[in-house]
């Protein structure tokens, strides 16, 4: 639990570094969307490959894959179903609906969330945070974006072949080696590794200058993104924390449940600001919600861990 907060700290302070640096002006949009597509097209499909290549093949790491995928489902779709339930009852308007619904419902289970794997549970947390990431990709750009897009400007189609990109073809090469126990040479391998590594760093640098973006003073004010934190980052996670501790764990480990349930508590992803903007939503909207439930997961992940501690018998 100490070495948890250690890293919400540290992050918080890598955060706050990149904030200010985007604020004095010696960061700008040009360096963000640099930053953005290397993470994405590069340091992060390298983080996923190498760390799941890396493990040792065992059945039971199989079986907690496939209970994690199918968690992972019925999470994101009860989460979809509610959110969908309260933008009814909240009567928001048309560009906001959708990016209501992806507030609620998809989570950063990359940017923010394999950092924070790789630094407190290493390789293995990756392999864990890499199957729920998958599922979260999938609904997203089937469910969330169409929500999102309430215009219908992009195809089927189109929201399909965004399934495939640079993280999950990582993720099925890295199932592949997994299985195979595929020889890479150490002198390819290492460079990639270490490469890989740097994900933690620049996701955190992004995320700072992604929040320094923001008005601050017209977001505290926003009562449906912390209707968001209390039924995404603390109510859902809780429970489902003491189904996967105290009722049934679908064989699932400690750190596959204390995976799981912080992936569920990852605050709003960045690609729904991102896909807001591209199909006309509420993307302001989407960028304030960003910014505040980012900033209280530094606080709520610390409790959910322990919350799942203190269920673990």
């Amino acid at each position: 639990m100490d070495i948890m907060i250690d890293k919400v700290i540290m992050f918080a302070i890598i955060i706050a570094v990149s904030f200010t640096a985007t604020k004095l002006g010696w960061l700008d949009d040009k360096v963000r969307d640099g930053l953005s597509r290397f993470i994405i097209k590069v340091t992060a499909p390298l983080m996923i490959f190498t760390s799941i290549a890396s493990l040792e093949y065992e059945k039971t790491l199989v079986k907690e894959a496939v209970a994690i995928v199918l968690i992972a489902l019925a999470v994101i779709l009860f989460l979809v179903a509610i959110a969908k339930t309260y933008v009814r009852v909240a009567q928001l308007d048309e560009k906001t609906k959708g990016v209501q619904v992806a507030i609620m419902s998809f989570g950063n289970v990359a940017f923010l969330a394999y950092p924070l794997f790789k630094a407190v549970f290493g390789a293995i947390g990756i392999f864990y945070g890499a199957f729920y990431h998958v599922v979260n990709d999938i609904t997203f750009w089937t469910i969330g974006f169409a929500s999102i897009d309430y215009k219908s400007s992009l195809s089927k189609k189109e929201r399909y072949r965004n399934i495939i990109n640079q993280n999950s073809i990582a993720i099925v090469l890295g199932v592949v080696a997994f299985f195979t126990r595929f020889y890479i040479s150490p002198v390819i391998f290492e460079p990639l590794e270490e490469l890989g590594k740097t994900t933690v760093y620049l996701s955190l640098a992004f995320i700072g200058t992604t929040m320094a973006s923001v008005d601050i003073s017209k977001t505290y004010k926003k009562l449906s993104i912390y209707v968001a934190i209390i039924i995404k980052m603390l109510i859902v996670p809780i429970v489902v924390a003491f189904v996967l501790t105290n009722i049934y764990s679908f064989g699932l480990s400690t750190i596959a449940i204390s995976v799981v349930v912080l992936q569920i508590s990852m605050p709003v992803m960045t690609i729904v600001a991102i896909s807001a903007n591209e199909v006309g939503g509420n993307y302001k909207y989407a960028s304030e919600a960003v910014f505040v439930t980012t900033v209280a997961s530094l606080v709520t992940m610390p409790i959910i861990l322990r919350i799942v501690h203190y269920f673990l018998p």
